[in-house]
């Protein structure tokens, strides 16, 4: 019965036009987390990839710009030479009505981003969101150009994709490999000979770049759009053999967001974790699985202490919070409670399966954690706003906003303000022109040499990047495509459950977009994920017809 169940949720029967798709889907998940620059030289071992963080960001870019306009070109293609039997009994436009309010609102953000790129003061850096003219480099590939092939890539996905869990399996696999590097690379460890080069040319590079991603702040975005993917697929998949896969990458996930030393990564699985235990509070069998899976995590801490011991505690650079994680005591105790609540739940769930708790506990659960983010930031606006003149001691790094709060994320995020205050009508409703922050926040870069850096094209915060670069109608179309995507697809998962591993990357990505970049690394990635969640709720609502 099983079985039979789990073919009824996949795609009924697949279609030329469900093939590519789904053919880009495995190359994304599959391959793009793992794609580096290489080259062969005709010396053993052959192949080479030590130049690969030379280029990862472009690599990356241009990996999957090829790939999207590939996908997007052969579903026209297949639509207008009607190649498939399903091409053959639709008409182009039947793809495109009824509109839904998240159609709309990637709509309204091409339209908001081309506005901002035509009347930008840097037309050409807007444009393509990158330039390198007269010894100045500015933009992360996050132009117009990109956004117009998010858009593209929403409109192929969320009108053919068809769900196979294989997928998602294979994303769990690709993953597994690159937390791997990554807890390697963090002991010195470098089996793909991508570090050694760097290690006295650029020492920056050597100590904070990881895996096959790069940096910290790129590591991050992609564990907060990776793991909760695996983490919820541990809870909903009905086969063991894939749970054990999906277990496997929740736990190395954690490793690796220890050893990646990133804050905003902890952030956003936190976020994650907090709003999925009330997504699952009604279900005791979800539960079960959820804090098994948690527990899985939590003993990866403790296995990650013992291949530290084994190597001396020879590890990179290591933040207060994930060194604390790594060696304090209470994450053993938080492991047995966890522990003891999953033999409950198993032990409740085998007298009584399928049971469901009242709905009482979601709200209250939801309660909670929304009493104890408004406290949080209750007291973060009394330090920051009121209270100036208490000493808080090192809590003042959290605490207290200035200009070198969050590794002095602060400087970047109140002169943004400013330049948003100073700004004329038309640039703060439609920006200077997408991924323009570098020569927005030029007239600061010289207060940024206290700090030790001597300009930013971004300001460590995707929302007040957005909102300087492409105004109040740019960040609002975007936050409409995100939430409405987000919105249609939690109220589509009682169709296919599934859709959940989706919202689940998008939430904790949305959480450590406070404290990070947009990349093209990640955040295709993360609207992929937005696209299928749209995707998932088109399918349930044609079934439903």
């Amino acid at each position: 019965m099983k079985h039979t169940r789990q073919a009824q949720t996949e795609a009924p029967s697949a279609t030329l036009l469900n093939m590519v798709p789904g053919i880009f889907l495995f190359l994304m998940f599959a391959v793009f987390p793992l794609f580096v620059g290489i080259y062969a030289d005709g010396q053993f071992p052959f192949i080479h990839f030590d130049d690969g963080f030379y280029n990862i960001r472009h690599d990356k870019f241009y990996f999957f710009v090829t790939m999207a306009l590939l996908a997007v070109v052969a579903e026209v293609m297949i639509l207008l030479t009607k190649s498939s039997p399903e091409a053959k009994n639709r008409k182009l436009g039947e793809l495109f009505t009824p509109l839904s309010f998240t159609d709309w609102s990637a709509v309204a953000l091409v339209v908001s981003c081309t506005l901002s790129t035509l009347f930008s003061p840097y037309p050409a850096l807007a444009f393509w969101g990158e330039i390198n003219e007269g010894g100045i480099s500015a933009g992360r590939n996050n132009g117009l150009f990109l956004i117009l092939i998010y858009v593209l890539l929403y409109f192929v996905l969320t009108r053919f994709f068809r769900y196979s869990e294989a997928l998602f399996t294979a994303l769990a696999v690709s993953c597994s490999l690159v937390y791997l590097l990554t807890v390697l690379n963090g002991y010195y460890l470098d089996p793909m000979n991508m570090l050694e080069q760097f290690k006295t040319s650029q020492p920056g590079v050597y100590m904070e770049f990881f895996s096959t991603i790069g940096n910290k702040n790129m590591l991050a975005s992609f564990i907060c759009v990776t793991l909760p993917a695996s983490v919820v697929m541990a809870v909903l998949t009905e086969t063991l053999r894939r749970r054990a896969v999906y277990l496997l990458a929740s736990g190395l996930g954690m490793m690796a967001m220890i050893i990646g030393d990133s804050d905003s990564a902890m952030l956003g699985t936190a976020v994650f974790i907090a709003v999925f235990l009330v997504v699952f509070a009604r279900s005791v069998t979800r539960l079960k699985r959820f804090f098994l899976t948690l527990s899985v995590m939590l003993a990866s801490v403790g296995l990650l202490r013992l291949f530290s011991a084994a190597m001396n505690d020879n590890y990179k650079e290591l933040g207060a919070i994930p060194k604390a994680l790594l060696f304090s005591s209470y994450v053993y105790i938080l492991l047995a409670v966890c522990a003891m609540i999953t033999a409950l739940l198993y032990f409740a769930d085998g007298k009584k399966p399928g049971v469901k708790l009242p709905k009482a506990v979601p709200v209250v659960l939801g309660a909670l954690f929304g009493i104890a983010a408004l406290s949080g930031l209750g007291i973060f606006l009394w330090f920051s706003v009121i209270d100036k003149e208490t000493e808080l001691g090192e809590m003042e790094k959290l605490l207290r906003m200035n200009d070198a709060w969050g590794t002095h994320r602060g400087i970047m995020w109140l002169r943004s303000f400013d330049i948003f205050a100073a700004a004329n009508p038309w640039q703060k409703l439609f920006g200077t022109g997408p991924d323009t922050f570098f020569f927005a926040f030029e007239p600061y870069f010289g207060q940024l040499q206290e700090y030790g850096n001597s300009s930013t094209d971004a300001a460590h915060n995707e929302y007040i990047n957005y909102l300087i670069t492409i105004g109040i109608a740019g960040l609002g179309s975007y936050l409409a495509f995100v939430g409405g995507a987000l919105v249609r697809g939690f109220r589509s998962a009682k169709n296919n459950p599934a859709v959940l591993c989706c919202a689940a990357a998008a939430v904790a990505y949305l959480a450590q977009a406070t404290v990070n970049i947009a990349l093209p690394i990640s955040t295709p990635l993360f609207i992929v994920f937005v696209s299928l969640c749209e995707a998932f709720a088109r399918n349930a609502a044609t079934k439903n017809m």
